[in-house]
C-alpha cells in the first residue's frame, strides 16, 4: 500500500494556509445559512428541494415506503453497520504488514466524526431551527401512510443534519486517506447520498442542513488530516498497544 503524504513533509506555511482558507470558507458557508443572508441565498432553494421530494410521498406510492424505511431507526442502525463493514473490509483486504497503519487511518476518521457529533450536540444542539416538517405545513407526512412504526418528519433543531454530517466526514476521510482505493471512495459517496436524501423528502431536514452542515464540518475537520500527524499519533498508539497483546494475536497483523 502506498503511504499517504505525511503532514511533516508538507511545508508549515502550506499547512497553515490550508487551515485558514478552509476555516474561512466554512465560516462563510455557515454565515450564509445562519444569518439574514439565508433568505436571499438559500431559502428559495430549500423550499423547492423539499416540495419536490416531498411530492413523491403519496398514499399508494412505492417511494413512500422507501422514504419511510430510509427514515427509520432500523435504517439508521443499518448505515452504521454498513460503515463498519466498509472499515472491516479495508482492514482485512490490506496486507498484514500494513494493517496497523490502515486502522490508524480509520481511527483518525472516527476521531473527527466523534468531535463533529460532540460539537453538534453540545454546541448547536439547542439552536432553534425548525425543519420543513414544521415550517412548511401542510405537507405530505410519511406517518399518515405507514403502519407499525413512525419516523421523524419534523424537529425544532434540524441544523446540522447529523447523519449527513457523519457520512460526509466518513466519505471525505476515505477519499483523503485511501486514494488508492477509488471503489471504496465511490461506495462511501453513494452511502452518503443514500443517508442524506431521505431526510429531505421526509421533512426532518432542509437541504442546507445537509449541504451546509456537512460541508462546514468537512471544511473545518478534514484538513487536520493534512495539518497535523493525527494518523501517525494513532499509529504509534496502536503499535504500542499491539506489543502488549499475546504473540499469536500479533501474527494476524503481521507484527511478530
Amino acid at each position: 500500500m502506498s503511504p499517504s503524504p505525511s503532514p511533516a513533509k508538507t511545508p508549515l506555511r502550506n499547512r497553515v494556509v490550508l487551515m485558514i482558507v478552509c476555516t474561512l470558507l466554512a465560516v462563510l458557508l455557515l454565515a450564509s445559512n445562519l444569518t439574514e443572508f439565508y433568505n436571499g441565498i438559500w431559502k428559495s432553494l430549500d423550499t423547492r428541494v423539499f416540495r419536490s421530494l416531498n411530492s413523491t410521498v403519496t398514499p399508494d406510492g412505492y417511494l413512500t415506503q422507501f422514504w419511510a424505511w430510509t427514515n427509520s431507526k432500523t435504517f439508521d442502525q443499518g448505515t452504521f453497520v454498513a460503515m463498519l463493514l466498509i472499515c472491516v473490509y479495508i482492514v482485512l483486504s490490506t496486507e498484514r504488514k500494513d494493517r496497523i497503519e490502515v486502522m490508524a487511518k480509520i481511527g483518525s476518521i472516527t476521531f473527527l466524526i466523534l468531535i463533529a457529533l460532540l460539537v453538534s450536540k453540545k454546541g448547536v444542539g439547542e439552536f432553534i431551527h425548525p425543519s420543513p416538517g414544521l415550517a412548511l405545513t401542510p405537507f405530505n407526512n410519511i406517518n399518515d401512510y405507514i403502519t407499525g412504526y413512525t419516523v421523524k418528519t419534523s424537529t425544532d433543531n434540524s441544523f446540522p443534519g447529523d447523519h449527513a454530517m457523519t457520512s460526509a466526514l466518513f466519505a471525505g476521510g476515505v477519499i483523503m486517506l485511501f486514494r488508492n482505493r477509488p471503489y471504496i471512495a465511490t461506495l462511501s459517496i453513494l452511502l452518503m447520498v443514500f443517508v442524506s436524501v431521505p431526510r429531505l423528502a421526509g421533512g426532518g431536514h432542509w437541504f442546507t442542513d445537509v449541504i451546509v452542515g456537512g460541508g462546514a464540518a468537512c471544511l473545518i475537520l478534514l484538513p487536520w488530516l493534512k495539518i497535523c500527524p493525527l494518523v501517525r499519533w494513532i499509529d504509534s498508539l496502536l503499535n504500542w498497544g499491539w506489543r502488549k497483546v499475546p504473540a499469536f494475536m500479533q501474527s494476524w497483523a503481521g507484527r511478530p
